[in-house]
């Protein structure tokens, strides 16, 4: 297969010219966004051929240029690396006779009402919920279930759009912020008050390759407001583990309509009596550093193989048959935002010989606002560790050198 690949400049970013020539082939057509063009022209001078769009999330053009760009390759396939991609690549797939009913099948992996609508009928516990097309809807539920709430968009990335409403006066506020007496696309759901964990995998040709549950320390709306988010991965005797790879599997294997070739990202939340509740289910890999982690992790970089997978249906990896078993070692990850200012200075270095991979993606003399999506950290980072509590250890070893190396310079209002 000749594969024409939807990915936004953060990710082509993480790897060479070399890793995506092996990964996609020759012939294969990367589609990203026109705001790196002159980024993307220095960091892959030659060898791939990349062709830009002007506001590439949102631009209708990019799925029929796909089409065209398809007509001159040799049995393409489109393939999609971010969440705002994946059902654009599965239309245009349909449209191309590679599949049949893909994007009917993968909005299930968009839509987390009808996602949660789908594991409820498979006996897998969820929040109650309800769609949200005026305040009615809203008040209605919160008479009914009470504080706290959470609203969301049910095709929503990133935590973008996601608040919780913990009171009148929240919702008041919320309320004030719309720009209209009918909503769209919104749903509401109670709170899950519990332990949050994150699952990342690969499935080739059906076959679950890596499974790799982690204990989420900061959540995704805390990170958004503005504190580091920290995981770490969880240690063998840790029976939340396997609880977790058996949800995982389930999910994938026998709930949803999962393709057989496959990356996912699972959000889960535990309650005090240890039930798992579904957070979402989404068709790609977790976005900040889980490649890197995995990769650190397993000694499989899974993005990679699933891209290779998927231009050779025959494709086998030599590791892929003990991947399952255990861990090459532990892995946390911490991913630090951005203040409200001016970034004045960097550190040069990590000094920490327990970090396995450093991005400082932050740049001195930028000025930076709040984050709108978890995707526009300043700094990521992997540290390995003997124990959950040494990794959760050198986290905070690891935030606290990298807040002290930082010069920022912050207005009164910030």
């Amino acid at each position: 297969m000749n594969i024409i690949l939807f990915a936004p400049p953060k990710i082509l970013f993480q790897h060479s010219v070399k890793d995506w020539l092996d990964a996609i082939g020759p012939d294969g057509v990367i589609l990203t966004c026109a705001s790196a063009k002159d980024e993307l022209a220095r960091h892959f001078p030659e060898g791939l051929d990349i062709r830009v769009f002007q506001n590439f999330n949102d631009s209708a053009e990019v799925e029929v240029a796909a089409i065209d760009i398809a007509q001159s390759l040799k049995n393409p396939i489109c393939v999609a690396l971010a969440e705002i991609d994946v059902l654009r690549a599965a239309r245009v797939n349909d449209y191309l006779g590679v599949s049949e009913n893909a994007a009917t099948q993968l909005e299930l992996y968009r839509d987390k009402y009808a996602m949660k609508i789908r594991a409820g009928d498979a006996g897998l516990p969820v929040s109650e919920m309800a769609i949200v097309r005026s305040a009615i809807d809203i008040r209605s539920f919160i008479d009914e279930s009470g504080y706290p709430v959470v609203l969301k968009p049910r095709d929503g990335r990133g935590s973008n759009g996601v608040c919780v409403i913990r009171d009148d006066a929240d919702l008041a506020g919320w309320l004030t912020q719309q720009d209209g007496s009918t909503f769209y696309n919104t749903m509401i759901e109670r709170f899950v008050a519990g332990d949050h964990y994150i699952v990342n995998g690969l499935y080739v040709a059906g076959r679950p390759i890596v499974i790799s549950p982690v204990r989420v320390l900061t959540s995704a709306l805390d990170f958004l407001g503005g504190r580091s988010h920290d995981l770490h991965m969880l240690e063998s005797t840790t029976l939340m583990r396997d609880r977790l790879v058996a949800y995982s599997r389930r999910l994938v294997e026998e709930v949803m309509p999962s393709p057989r070739t496959m990356l996912f990202h699972l959000e889960v939340f535990v309650g005090a009596d240890g039930t798992i509740i579904l957070g979402e289910i989404a068709s790609r890999l977790g976005g900040v550093f889980f490649n890197q982690e995995l990769t650190e992790a397993w000694g499989l970089d899974p993005r990679m193989t699933y891209l290779r997978a998927m231009r050779d249906p025959a494709f086998e990896s030599t590791p892929m048959p003990r991947a399952m078993v255990e861990p090459e070692r532990l892995v946390g990850q911490l991913c630090v935002p951005p203040r409200a200012g001016v970034l004045r200075a960097t550190p040069d270095s990590c000094p920490f010989d327990f970090v396995r991979a450093y991005r400082m993606s932050g740049v001195a003399g930028r000025e930076y606002g709040q984050m709108a999506f978890t995707n526009a950290e300043i700094l990521n980072a992997i540290v390995e560790g003997e124990s959950e509590a040494e990794l959760r250890a050198r986290l905070r070893q690891l935030e606290d050198w990298f807040h002290s190396a930082c010069q920022w310079e912050t207005s009164v209002a910030a």
